[in-house]
């Protein structure tokens, strides 16, 4: 019977340790339940979006590679900040190096001064006829 009282007096601390984690572990889930569906969204469109252009950058052309600044990244052509829809038809993949160089720029204009904003080139591109 000794035996037996010494046993879980030694796993007491274990059990109340595997009871805090399950407890943190629900806690976070309740918490971020609403994200995973939209996360999970947003996996879905990356991928479909990558399918449809060739595992290539929208911007660069370069192919996507995972763990560099060339990983795929999904891109609002009409950037969030200037009142674009965060739809699926406003997305493009587009390479983390891209996106970062990008920001809020229209796609057209990012398109123009991508070169000179990736260092490729000194010469600033023609400025436009008003």
């Amino acid at each position: 019977m000794a035996a037996v009282l010494l046993d879980a007096e030694q796993h007491a601390p274990l059990r109340a340790a595997a009871k805090r984690e399950a407890e943190m572990e629900a806690a976070w889930a309740a918490r971020h339940a609403a994200t995973l569906p939209m996360l999970e969204q947003r996996r879905r469109w990356l991928v479909a979006l990558r399918k449809a252009q060739g595992e290539r950058c929208a911007y660069c052309g370069c192919t996507f590679e995972a763990g560099t600044d060339r990983r795929a990244t999904i891109d609002h052509v009409v950037a969030l900040a200037r009142g674009g829809p965060d739809t699926r038809e406003n997305c493009v993949a587009a390479c983390q190096r891209c996106n970062t160089l990008k920001r809020d720029m229209d796609a057209e204009v990012f398109r123009r001064w991508r070169p000179w904003l990736a260092g490729e080139t000194r010469e600033p591109p023609p400025r436009l006829p008003p």
